[in-house]
């Protein structure tokens, strides 16, 4: 009874939520931590790299969100491609903060996808790998016709890795590579759903990292009706 008192408890703040999204045009919203992170304003701008830069602030903090295009899709962030990527400061009399998915070192978050399908692979859950910056990544592999790798998912994310690496799987002809995406310190993704009468709305979710390597995530982003400046 427990149980379903919890989850139609949780049902219910996620109606409201989005209720109230909807009730407040433009919006944008996300789980920061133990609370969740409202803009007073948000605002859409083109960017010179073709893409758009969504910025969202309170009084004292700065969400940017950026793409490579204007274009509705999905964007990763902290991988190599520079012009998609997220970044949040805050300043006031005592302290501030600049945080941004760039490059960075570390567990392995996501996998880009398979460069090199390889040859004569039996399909595993716990593939061992071989390259890149780091060491440790463990990979569940899928497997096609003459023994090739037709998908990965990631098993244990190792550490010291970079977006970008190219990393082998080891069996079969030990030829079969994959590039990773991004890393735990510096990720996400901005999802651009509906672009409608010069507004955009859609979702969002990033880690971002400091000089010092400290982290921050922002969850469960929402940006509804944005307008475009």
């Amino acid at each position: 009874m427990k149980k379903i008192v919890a989850l139609l408890s949780v049902v219910l703040m996620m109606s409201s939520c989005t209720e109230e999204i909807k009730t407040n045009t433009p919006a944008f919203q996300a789980q920061f931590g133990e609370e969740v992170w409202r803009a007073k304003t948000v605002r859409v701008t083109p960017n010179e790299n073709g893409g758009i830069t969504i910025t969202a602030l309170t009084n004292y903090e700065q969400i940017t969100l950026n793409t490579s295009s204007a274009n509705a899709g999905t964007y990763y962030f902290g991988s190599t491609n520079a012009d998609d990527f997220a970044t949040y400061s805050f300043g006031t009399d005592s302290d501030s903060g600049d945080y941004e998915t760039s490059i960075y070192e570390g567990p392995v978050y996501k996998i880009a996808g398979v460069v090199n399908p390889g040859s004569n692979y039996i399909q595993s859950n716990n593939a061992l790998t071989t390259g890149g910056s780091g060491s440790g990544l463990k990979v569940a592999t899928v497997t096609g016709t003459a023994g090739t790798i037709t998908d990965v998912n990631v098993i244990t994310r190792g550490d010291g890795y970079k977006a970008g690496d190219i990393v082998t799987i080891v069996g079969g002809d030990n030829n079969a590579t994959i590039r990773v995406l991004n890393v735990q310190q510096s990720n996400g993704e901005i999802v651009i759903e509906k672009i409608e009468n010069g507004t955009y709305t859609g979702t969002f979710k990033f880690s971002a990292v400091d000089e010092l390597g400290e982290v921050v995530t922002f969850s469960q982003g929402v940006f509804y009706k944005a307008p475009l400046q």
